[in-house]
């Protein structure tokens, strides 16, 4: 005997009902708002063009429109809800601003119709990354994995998204003087450090006493505004471009600018999918490690000696240099001259700052070594306000120290020993020790 299927509440009806009815609003005021000519706002992808891939969204809000909603006392069904997310998508293929906008609209209707669709959240991260809100869409495919996507699309896209915003957060911070970024004291003069006088003289790229760092502010401005990608890629090239001309393409700030720069219009033009420095490996981001670690039991072993007590943990994590045939979970290195690139792992996680000495260091990864690759967002956690936010270790502070911090600020496992510690620097050890459950000769555990 079959078991009746109970029936929604009247609040979820009236929800879904108000959700739909908004939509349709949403709908009918994009179709009356079309005109012949193209939106000078509106940016389609080369690609066929605005006028086939528009054609195609407006016969899918048609159908959408067409089908009838459900009956009073039902909620949404199937064939209505996979017209919806159609519609969203084709919104996303036409690419320009205002069908971006309707497809975050009809994403959202998606997610209040049924908060735990996947497909729902990824069509919200999809329209929300192609406007250049890199925050909103990072959390959207966050979402989608929080609820099982199996995806293999979603973790590099969500990787891709994460790098994007931290190159545009760390292009502003580069001259905080001449974007307004913080550090900025508020004054308006030509340079960012005390005493120093950008390579065109007082007067700047233009050569005029005074003249303010108009594309810098103009730069920091489209980013906070999470304007669209093409707006934000314009300013970029006019930042990069007023800095060359006040401080020479010699200056260390200028170099790591342009580097921030080749890899965001890299990140636009290609995808994360696109970057030769993984090696072939799959992108792992914090979310993904996270994920990785959740529920196991795991220790950080310091040394290359061979660990005998590998068999007592879900995760062993090797740092720097260890020896062949010893497993490795995950393989954490500070030091990039170590010798241990070529063994066997299963997520490589490098740690190096600024940026441009993390790229070069992961081109040292072998291809097929590991499964998986750390990717910027993993970087410096403990320095990186995303995560640990102290900065005060320096650049000395051991793989083992900071991949030990790292899972103890995720604190998802619910055992965490280190091994090895009294080979680890005295502020490194004492920090372990002012936090130590327990202590053995060998062994000192966290959790």
């Amino acid at each position: 005997m079959k078991t009746p299927r109970s029936r929604p509440s009247r609040r979820v009806r009236a929800e879904q009902a108000f959700a739909l009815a908004e939509c349709a609003r949403v709908c009918t005021g994009y179709l009356a708002g079309l005109t012949a000519e193209e939106d000078a706002a509106d940016r389609p992808p080369p690609s066929g063009g605005p006028g086939t891939a528009r054609t195609a969204l407006v016969a899918a809000l048609g159908e959408l429109l067409g089908t009838a909603p459900p009956p009073r006392r039902e909620t949404v069904g199937a064939e209505l809800f996979d017209t919806l997310l159609r519609a969203g998508d084709r919104a996303v293929e036409t690419g320009g601003e205002r069908e971006l906008l309707l497809a975050v609209e009809l994403a959202d209707t998606g997610v209040a119709l049924r908060a735990k669709s996947r497909a729902a959240w990824r069509l919200r991260a999809h329209a929300l990354d192609a406007l250049g809100r890199s925050a909103g869409a990072a959390e959207a495919y966050e979402r989608t994995l929080a609820l099982g996507s199996t995806h293999p699309e979603t973790p590099v896209l969500l990787a891709a998204a994460r790098e994007k915003r931290e190159c545009l957060a760390a292009a502003v911070e580069l001259f905080p003087a001449d974007t307004g970024g913080p550090g900025d004291a508020g004054d308006t003069g030509d340079t960012a450090d005390p005493g120093r006088e950008p390579a065109g003289g007082a007067g700047g790229a233009g050569g005029e006493p005074g003249a303010a760092p108009a594309a810098g502010r103009a730069f920091a401005a489209v980013v906070g505004a999470e304007a669209v990608p093409a707006v934000v890629r314009e300013a970029f090239t006019a930042y990069v471009g007023e800095q060359v001309g006040r401080y020479g393409a010699g200056d260390a700030r200028v170099r790591e600018l342009a580097g921030l720069y080749g890899t965001y219009s890299r990140l636009l033009d290609q995808g994360r999918m696109a970057d030769p420095l993984l090696g072939g490996a799959r992108p792992v981001g914090v979310a993904d490690f996270r994920g990785l670690v959740a529920g196991k039991t795991a220790c950080v072993v310091v040394g290359p000696d061979r660990f005998e007590d590998a068999g007592d943990y879900e995760l062993v994590v090797r740092c720097d240099d260890f020896r062949g045939g010893e497993r490795a979970d995950v393989h954490a290195v500070a030091d990039p001259d170590c010798d241990s690139w070529h063994r066997p792992a299963g997520v490589r996680l490098l740690f190096a700052d600024p940026g441009e000495t993390w790229r070069e260091a992961v081109r040292r990864a072998v291809p097929g070594a590991q499964d998986g690759l750390g990717d910027a967002s993993l970087r410096r956690p403990l320095a990186d306000p995303a995560l640990l936010g102290d900065g005060g270790w320096g650049p000395g502070t051991s793989a083992a120290f900071t991949v030990l911090r790292l899972l103890d600020h995720l604190d998802v496992s619910p055992r965490l020993d280190v091994h090895g510690a009294g080979r680890l620097r005295p502020e490194e050890r004492r920090w372990i020790a002012s936090r130590a459950k327990d202590r053995t000769k060998t062994r000192t555990a966290l959790r």
